[in-house]
């Protein structure tokens, strides 16, 4: 599916909002909101609002160098970020939240249940889009969502992608924790933002290859 057009989305009122969590938010959910951000097409970026928390934030701080770097190295703008911490709000209004591992999707949830519907781990929903692209042909799944307004689309797909959790194939039946790299060594930082990296060149590529399509 293509994206329409090559001028700038306008702001919507009613936006897809992202939710990317992690412990500290100074590392890995920084570097996922701000690489998504900046890697969505120009045509979508109207259309989302994506933000980032910590189940245990380090409220106010900055993220560590070793993370900004990697963040700047991958695309992403970290100079502004302070970390701050996840709330019962913020999951309430987010249509996907994105855990960068199991502990926070279950934070999220505690905070607010219904997000067992739109809580997922940052590796499984690229892989829940990919199974269902991969196992619906694409004329039937453009039918199964709905066209107007994109935002509505958006959501229908997190509902499809939820009820896909436990038909996944074997290598992504069980996602994978991005790791923890704070206070670790380079290796680590490096190993953690490359995770982050491709988890989002994965979720993005899905999203508008099904979902991205502006007439």
């Amino acid at each position: 599916m293509s994206i329409a057009g090559s001028a700038a989305a306008p702001i919507v009122p009613d936006p897809f909002r992202i939710l990317v969590v992690c412990t500290g938010n100074i590392c890995r959910s920084a570097q996922g909101e701000q690489l998504l951000r900046a890697r969505i097409p120009v045509e979508l970026q109207g259309v989302f609002e994506i933000r980032s928390a910590g189940t245990g934030a380090l409220v106010g701080a900055p993220m560590p160098e070793e993370a900004a770097a990697l963040s700047r190295h991958y695309g992403g703008s970290p100079d502004a970020h302070r970390g701050q911490d996840i709330t019962a709000e913020l999951v309430r209004e987010s249509d996907l939240v994105l855990a960068m591992a199991a502990e926070h999707r279950s934070g999220a949830v505690q905070l607010a249940p219904r997000a067992s519907r739109y809580g997922f781990m940052f590796t499984e929903f690229g892989a829940l889009l990919d199974d269902l692209s991969n196992n619906l042909p694409e004329p039937l799944l453009d039918e199964a969502l709905p066209q107007h307004p994109l935002t509505t689309r958006l959501r229908a797909l997190v509902r499809m992608a939820a009820g896909r959790r436990g038909f996944l194939p074997a290598e992504d039946a069980e996602p994978k924790d991005i790791v923890d790299p704070y206070r670790r060594s380079q290796q680590v930082y490096d190993e953690s933002a490359a995770q982050v990296s491709a988890g989002v060149d994965r979720i993005l590529n899905a999203v508008v290859r099904i979902a991205g399509q502006v007439r």
